[in-house]
């Protein structure tokens, strides 16, 4: 789910859930002070006494004030309401013109009602407003003040009852109301809060770190997100560029090392060859080739070296052209069969003379053919050859070379008699300018570039090229590459 529409469904459920529990609360809350404060009023009476006696006294004295108002004034009338007013904790208090007097079984005294008087007078305290509060004897009472205007002398009621309880109870209703409304706040806020964190400030924060190592230079770690959302998204595809970017700074490294290696390398196997050539160029000038047969054999080993050098070269250049994607190839139907026979003509007549066995079996099939650039195919096995020659350690040499098929793929293996490589050699024998160090001392010479040549384009043509031996018996080097369907129209 996607972060804008879970904030927005957040947002409805929590205005509908805000509206439903404000709504319950509120109304708990009224409920709950009403018969919290009222608990505190009616004392050892249940509500409903207390509303019955409440209304009663309300009843009397406005039938009284319509019908009997002289018995307002007569204490046989004030004691009975006073009575009345004790299951409240409180006495009934009459004042007529100057004169105050305390009815009921709890009534106070003299000083009381001095003090009543004082205070009903003192301007802060509303004097012409129906409640009064006081301070009495550590009790706090509430005065209900009832006037009787239509009475000749002017008469008034005051109701008393106790409220010390109410006023402990209104300040730990205050503490109450104050952890109603966190509450509230908690259940409406927490649920937008953890989502809010957990699925966008902890992902973000954890991005945020990943983006200070790599501006540290830190590649070496992962960002992962099961989150399905925008954040989520986001942090994939962060960690999809890192992945790249490390993998990217690797290549390059890589890349750096090997020119690194690529120059030392050429420096040395081109060294080799000027030496030589140095060499019998000053053998000519200074008359050690005092003779023309010594002279033309100087100018053929001169001749000779500059060949391998300018192979060398071409090698070179090649295989740069390959890695910078430079190298055209013009693949095309090229008959298996045909191929084949040019192939082995050509490895004849160079090898032949030199005493090198070179034998050979074709099992691909009269008509198969294969989607290839046949010049370059061809190169991969004279390279594959002459790196068999080159390093040849037996006095029967032998080189065999199979054409074959499986699986929808046309294969090459050339194996020869050699010295075979080492398992750890092994590794490495298509490496640029890589000979085993027991070979490199020999002084063969060559570029050391043919097999890294013959992967590069064997890769090229979606094939694959490996090597298997046994050292001191045999090296073969197999690859295959996919076939062209055949006259038939199979594989």
């Amino acid at each position: 789910m996607s972060i804008r529409l879970k904030l927005l469904l957040t947002y409805i459920v929590g205005i509908f859930l805000t509206a439903l529990i404000v709504a319950a609360t509120g109304i708990g809350v009224v409920t709950a002070a009403v018969s919290y404060f009222a608990s505190s009023l009616v004392k050892e009476q249940s509500a409903e006494e207390a509303f019955r006696r409440g209304i009663d006294i309300v009843v009397d004295l406005r039938y009284a004030e319509r019908y009997a108002p002289e018995q307002l004034a007569s204490p046989a009338f004030a004691v009975p309401i006073g009575d009345r007013l004790e299951p409240f904790g409180g006495f009934l208090v009459v004042q007529q013109g100057e004169r105050w007097e305390s009815y009921g079984a709890l009534k106070e005294g003299e000083a009381f009602l001095s003090f009543l008087e004082r205070e009903a007078q003192v301007p802060t305290h509303h004097s012409d407003s129906l409640f009064l509060t006081s301070s009495w004897d550590n009790r706090e009472l509430l005065s209900l003040r009832y006037d009787f205007p239509e009475i000749e002398a002017p008469l008034s009621y005051y109701l008393i009852i106790d409220v010390t309880d109410t006023e402990a109870k209104g300040d730990r209703f205050q503490l109450f109301l104050l952890l109603g409304i966190s509450t509230l706040l908690g259940i409406i806020l927490i649920p937008l809060l953890w989502i809010t964190t957990m699925d966008i400030v902890r992902p973000l924060r954890k991005l945020e770190q990943g983006s200070q190592r790599i501006a540290e230079g830190d590649l070496d770690f992962s960002l992962h997100s099961k989150l399905r959302n925008e954040v989520g998204s986001v942090i994939r595809s962060y960690e999809k560029m890192r992945s790249e970017l490390q993998r990217s700074i690797s290549a390059q490294l890589a890349l750096e090392e090997n020119r690194k290696q690529l120059v030392s390398n050429i420096s040395h196997d081109l060294k080799t060859p000027l030496t030589s050539i140095k060499g019998y160029v000053e053998g000519i000038r200074v008359g050690i080739a005092n003779d023309p047969e010594k002279l033309n054999k100087y100018i053929d080993v001169i001749y000779s070296k500059t060949l391998d050098m300018d192979r060398m070269i071409d090698d070179l250049f090649l295989l740069s052209k390959l890695d910078l994607q430079q190298e055209r190839f013009h693949l095309e139907a090229v008959p298996l069969q045909q191929f084949y026979e040019q192939t082995m003509n050509e490895l004849r007549m160079e090898y032949e003379g030199e005493g090198i066995a070179l034998t050979s079996e074709y099992e691909a099939g009269p008509d198969a053919s294969a989607m290839m650039d046949a010049q370059k195919i061809k190169r991969v096995i004279l390279n594959i050859v002459s790196n068999s020659v080159k390093f040849m350690d037996k006095p029967d040499p032998r080189i065999h070379i199979h054409f074959g098929r499986r699986d929808g793929q046309w294969v090459v293996g050339v194996t020869d008699n050699g010295p075979g490589l080492t398992p750890v050699e092994l590794e490495h024998i298509f490496d640029r300018f890589y000979r085993a160090d027991a070979n490199r001392n020999q002084n063969v010479a060559g570029s050391g570039l043919g097999l890294a040549i013959a992967k590069q384009v064997i890769t090229y043509h979606g094939g694959t090229i490996h090597a298997k031996s046994e050292s001191g018996r045999y090296l073969t080097i197999l690859f295959a590459i996919p076939m062209n369907n055949d006259r038939d129209g199979r594989a």
